[in-house]
């Protein structure tokens, strides 16, 4: 019994000193950002602009990725920047494959460079030959974030016909590697 009274006893001085009507209330979470804001970085899908000036729509979600753009090919979403030697080196490559197998594969290029002076970037694609798809714009920051928070170039990420991820290239892609991924499915 007096094991009983003493709980009771501190449960009834933590209840009635547990809230002072002085103490100002303070947030649990910050919501500093607008709703739009909020609501953008919940938001799974991607609304890519190339500089051809089509549209590239993909969602990736739980190492998924739907496009209604691209489909039934294995798709190789690559962040690569105009100055970086190694994104230099894979454009060949890239190019190679692209028309070799280009029934059954896409390259999404996701430069990674923010205000990228238009006429540059078209005297550099025509430069290295670039046959794939390559975007601009703030959506691929957002996308760069959402995509294990890209910090370094080149990074890419293979995904299966069905849209399942197979596996992440972090530096140069391995044209070996990505050549045999895509003949064996």
């Amino acid at each position: 019994m007096k094991n009983f009274l003493f709980l009771f006893s501190i449960l009834a001085v933590v209840f009635f000193t547990g809230c002072n009507s002085q103490e100002e209330a303070k947030p649990i979470v910050d919501n500093s950002g607008s709703f739009e804001e909020l609501k953008a970085l919940s938001n799974k899908t991607y609304t890519l602009k190339t500089t051809k000036g089509k549209t590239i729509s993909l969602t990736v979600e739980n190492n998924t990725l739907k496009s209604k753009t691209i489909k039934d090919k294995i798709v190789l979403v690559n962040f690569w920047a105009t100055w970086c030697p190694p994104c230099i080196k894979e454009i060949p490559i890239f190019n190679e494959l692209y028309e070799k197998y280009s029934d059954k594969f896409e390259i999404v290029a996701v430069l990674f460079e923010k205000d990228k002076d238009p006429k540059e970037l078209e005297e550099f694609i025509k430069k290295y030959n670039i046959k794939f798809p390559v975007t601009v714009g703030d959506e691929n920051f957002r996308m760069a974030k959402a995509f294990n928070d890209v910090k370094k170039v080149p990074e890419s990420y293979l995904y299966s016909k069905e849209g399942n991820f197979a596996k992440d290239y972090i530096g140069e892609v391995d044209k070996e590697d990505l050549e045999n991924y895509i003949k064996s499915n």
